[in-house]
């Protein structure tokens, strides 16, 4: 028979944690000291659930996941190459997930994993810090986005809701505004050395464009781009393209044709942008010049 006596006498605790790796570095281990509220804290191993405990200083070590069906919230967190495992074991234990939450703290989930345990009658969620400072990304069940805005309350961050299914989309704005931004800074950086500029000039001068770019679209948005009224004097923007060299010149005047294709402005600037010869990149000796007799 599954124990519920536990909770029962304990209504101060609110969460029971399970996981692997650094869970004090995640916003389980980002809960105020005074108000984790954190009951039984499982592992692969008892040994492993003590150490979690005490990294979190809070709760105390469960000899099985089984004691997870004491409290009404379950925190999740683990490395990616644990993740399976870990919720093996917490798929395997006896708990009665009907009216539980399955929140699933600052790790990636595959859809497939979250999915077994919501037919197994949990509500499921996912909570994650996202890089913006003070603010958690939610996703999930309707129910555990209830109890995921608790966390975040006790946290004392900024909740983003989205739409369940869209994490993926969220991930690749997240990724176009960071990792795929970082290229693009480092190649002004290298046109700004390019000029004679030195080495820390050119990158003030770079992160102060960018920054002064993002400053204007977060207060006037899509009329903040450079062409949104007048038409680009394509003899100048010829000039510039003609001005990169490299692998690098088909994305520069990509990323040009791309203002005019997202904000629907000067179709005729952009057929005659897409006229402008591109000078021809060097052969190199990694790839040799075809054969005259190539068909």
């Amino acid at each position: 028979m599954l124990r519920a006596s536990a909770f029962q006498l304990n209504r101060g605790v609110k969460y029971g944690v399970i996981g692997a790796g650094a869970l004090g570095k995640s916003l389980i281990g980002q809960l105020p000291a005074k108000s984790r509220h954190i009951g039984p804290v499982a592992g692969i191993s008892l040994r492993v659930a003590s150490r979690i405990a005490n990294s979190l200083r809070a709760g105390h070590a469960a000899r099985t996941a089984d004691e997870l069906n004491d409290v009404p919230v379950i925190l999740f967190h683990s490395p990616q190459d644990q993740l399976q495992v870990i919720a093996g074991i917490l798929e395997q234990a006896r708990i009665d997930w009907k009216d539980k939450t399955l929140i699933f703290c600052d790790c990636e989930v595959p859809v497939a994993v979250a999915a077994r345990f919501r037919a197994l009658g949990a509500d499921t969620a996912v909570a994650r810090q996202f890089g913006v400072p003070d603010a958690i990304l939610l996703e999930g069940d309707p129910q555990a986005l209830v109890a995921a805005q608790r966390l975040a309350a006790e946290l004392h961050l900024r909740p983003i809701e989205i739409t369940a299914g869209t994490g993926s989309l969220f991930d690749a704005a997240v990724a176009l505004a960071t990792a795929a931004l970082t290229p693009l800074v480092n190649r002004a950086t290298d046109m700004l050395r390019g000029t004679g500029l030195r080495d820390k000039e050119a990158v003030e001068i770079a992160t102060a464009l960018f920054q002064g770019t993002i400053a204007e679209f977060g207060h006037s948005g899509r009329q903040s781009w450079a062409w949104h009224v007048r038409e680009p004097d394509l003899e100048q923007l010829g000039s510039i393209i003609a001005a990169v060299d490299g692998p690098f010149l088909d994305l520069f005047r990509e990323l040009i044709l791309a203002g005019f294709a997202e904000f629907g402005k000067h179709p005729e600037a952009a057929a005659a942008l897409h006229k402008i010869p591109v000078p021809a990149l060097p052969v190199t000796a990694s790839e040799p010049p075809a054969s005259k007799n190539a068909a």
